[in-house]
């Protein structure tokens, strides 16, 4: 994969995330949850929290369903203080998920894996260091797995360089007169569009015009088509955009400058969230039928309440 500070991806295809057995996670969390409290006879939110993350962290990286409630069972065990004897159990554990176990060698105090297991086996173990350990690995495996898969967002055309990053919020207001009695709100539009203009170099490594002619065509196509694309810069994912303006200028056979203006496909903008080690900068619909019906629409032209 190329590792760039930027990248248009298009045509754009939908993430391909891991698919999560719900009803898995949730037997696995409870299992968790009842040795817990076993324990320490109450589950606060964090412990619940912690325990919810680690029965969903082993749905998606482990293997099937069989060897998954082993692991789950061996991990309940060691839960419980007990030794962990059974062969399966600790294959299942240590096999499945060995990249998480090592992650968390140091905040488990052990210095390899076969100590660790040793250890489990015999029933000589931290409970709290063990798990809060096995909970921030598989956390750290998941994130490096989410962060390092930009290829799942379609084909990827590098930006080498952004040189600037310009957004514009813009809202039509009507100028006509109006009525005193009249509220001026209706007479206003949505927001449209915003707007996000990137100026950038790609770099044109093997000095062959046709490479810059073949990136531009697709970014045309894309206009043409009327094709949604992402934008990545740096760790944050725009998703649903639009191009509207593109203006390439090569100014060396070796690189290629251009100034691009992108429309978000909402005017209404939500809070990023964060998704591994990425920020996607979603774009949200209005809620509601009202609201979707009367959504960016252009004001009529009132003039003391004849419509012209």
């Amino acid at each position: 994969m190329t590792k760039t500070y930027a990248a248009f991806y298009l045509p754009p295809e939908e993430p391909t995330k891991p698919k999560v057995n719900e009803g898995l996670v949730s037997k696995f969390s409870n299992a968790l949850t009842g040795a817990w409290k076993n324990v320490s006879q109450i589950v606060s939110n964090n412990d619940y929290e912690m325990l919810k993350d680690i029965a969903r962290n082993m749905n998606i990286q482990g293997g099937t369903e069989f060897s998954q409630r082993y692991a789950v069972g061996a991990l309940t065990k060691i839960i419980n203080g007990q030794a962990v004897t059974n062969k399966t159990m600790l294959d299942s554990l240590f096999n499945m998920y060995a990249p998480a176990l090592n992650a968390s060698l140091a905040q488990s105090e052990f210095n390899s894996i076969v100590e660790m297991r040793n250890a489990v086996k015999a029933g000589n173990i931290n409970v709290s260091n063990f798990v809060q350990g096995l909970s921030s690995g598989l956390t750290a495996i998941q994130n490096t797995s989410e962060q390092a898969n930009y290829s799942k967002y379609g084909e990827e055309i590098p930006i080498d360089v952004v040189t600037s990053c310009n957004y514009e919020y813009s809202l039509y207001t009507g100028i006509q007169q109006i009525d005193p009695d009249e509220t001026f709100q209706k007479y206003v539009a949505d927001l449209n569009p915003l707007s996000l203009t990137i100026e950038g170099h790609i770099k044109n490594e093997n000095a062959e015009l046709w490479t810059i002619s073949d990136i531009n065509a697709k970014i045309v196509d894309c206009m043409a088509n009327k094709t949604k694309i992402y934008v990545r810069i740096g760790k944050s994912i725009y998703e649903d955009c639009i191009f509207f303006n593109y203006n390439p200028l090569i100014k060396s056979i070796y690189d290629l400058a251009f100034k691009a203006k992108i429309y978000l496909n909402y005017g209404s903008v939500s809070q990023s969230y964060q998704s591994g080690a990425t920020r996607i900068m979603n774009i949200k619909p209005p809620v509601g039928d009202f609201e979707r019906q009367n959504y960016n629409l252009a004001a009529t032209e009132v003039y003391k309440g004849i419509i012209t």
